[in-house]
């Protein structure tokens, strides 16, 4: 029993150890922190982030406080990023430089200006100023962005990272919003595009949607499905997720899980329900997935489940039939076999009854 027992409670220790290390490490890495400093023209003085009611043509100064928690010195990276729409759903302003939607007139990294590192001494307090210069020309709807704070790493930490695998890195992120009104605008929805890629290595068929409008597009239920061209009514693949989040003007791929399956060539149509703000979108397209993407994807993709081959089914088949066949044709003969020679008994048994019957005859004959 004891001999159970130790392992298990060592490997507990370890679990522990390994917690409160974690918890340790995270908390000496949050070595700064934030808050922003809301001016006047805040619309909502609850919320942290910087929700402004702007004019055309005007310069607005976002002052946000930085507070070095160390006791040491520590160099700040800031960065005024646009808001997108990453591939889970999710509304992102970490992106330094994102590919931007098309139907995006005023990214707000364009108008926004602030120092790129901010070095704080031990123990400092010091606001720094994001300069944004709204457009000149009115605006619909809201522009949406981020300001983005990390750490710099000392070159001592970059050479230790440069070892390791899994990076963690800390980021305190403060949103802005921008608006000129309040008249909202109608939500929009577009499906760009549909074909096979991957995420994390893993196949999976990219439907690429579109908020085309400059306001957010919140809490989607996508329902998606793919068939085979030749059979729509049994879905391959199906993938649903719900309290999906898309930016003003972006767009992003949602992912049609495959179950870790290989793509084969071959002509699809996808099928996808979209519903939002009180609205339905209905998506269909028709796609193809040719030989050379197949094994491309194939080839990079982890974890595949090999299906059976297609040839080996119809060859199964083939044999299994072919035994029941030879199995019901031995049977038939062996049957015919039977039913004759209980044919010939009978013939015989018949015969001998009538000789029988003759030899009786002639011995119950009269004598002359």
């Amino acid at each position: 029993m004891n001999k159970c027992i130790k392992p298990i409670v060592a490997i507990l220790s370890m679990v522990v150890m390994c917690v409160l290390f974690n918890i340790e490490a995270a908390a000496e890495e949050m070595s700064f922190s934030v808050e922003a400093q809301l001016p006047d023209n805040q619309l909502d003085k609850n919320k942290t982030y910087f929700d402004l009611r702007v004019t055309p043509g005007e310069k607005e100064e976002l002052k946000v406080a930085l507070q070095n928690n160390k006791d040491e010195e520590v160099t700040v990276q800031i960065q005024a990023n646009t808001a997108t729409t990453n591939d889970n759903g999710v509304i992102d302003y970490g992106e330094v430089k994102p590919e931007l939607d098309k139907s995006l007139k005023t990214p707000f990294a364009r108008i926004a200006k602030v120092d790129p590192e901010v070095v704080l001494a031990p123990k400092e307090k010091k606001v720094v100023t994001v300069l944004v210069n709204v457009p000149n020309s009115s605006f619909e709807g809201i522009i949406l962005g981020g300001l983005y704070f990390t750490q710099k790493e000392t070159d001592g930490e970059t050479k230790a990272d440069a070892g390791m695998q899994i990076e963690n890195k800390f980021a305190y992120v403060v949103g802005v919003r921008l608006s000129e009104k309040d008249d909202a605008i109608e939500s929009d929805l577009n499906l760009l595009d549909v074909a096979a890629g991957q995420r994390n290595y893993r196949n999976v068929v990219v439907a690429t949607l579109q908020n085309p409008m400059a306001r957010i597009l919140g809490q989607m239920t996508v329902n998606a499905q793919v068939y085979a061209e030749n059979d729509l009514k049994t879905a391959i693949y199906t993938t649903k997720q719900e309290n999906l989040n898309m930016a003003p003007n972006s767009n992003f791929g949602f992912g049609i899980k495959m179950a870790n399956k290989a793509f084969k060539p071959g002509k699809y149509v996808m099928k996808m329900t979209v519903e939002a703000d009180g609205k339905t979108w209905p998506f269909e397209k028709a796609f193809e997935i040719t030989a050379d993407e197949a094994k491309k994807f194939n080839d990079e993709a982890v974890d595949l489940v090999e299906e059976p081959n297609d040839y080996l089914i119809y060859i199964i088949i083939g044999g299994a039939i072919l035994v029941v066949i030879i199995i019901g044709l031995i049977s038939w003969m062996v049957y015919q076999k039977r039913k004759r020679e209980a044919e010939l008994k009978r013939k015989a048994s018949k015969k001998r009854k009538r000789k029988n019957k003759t030899n009786t005859d002639k011995r119950k004959k009269p004598l002359d």
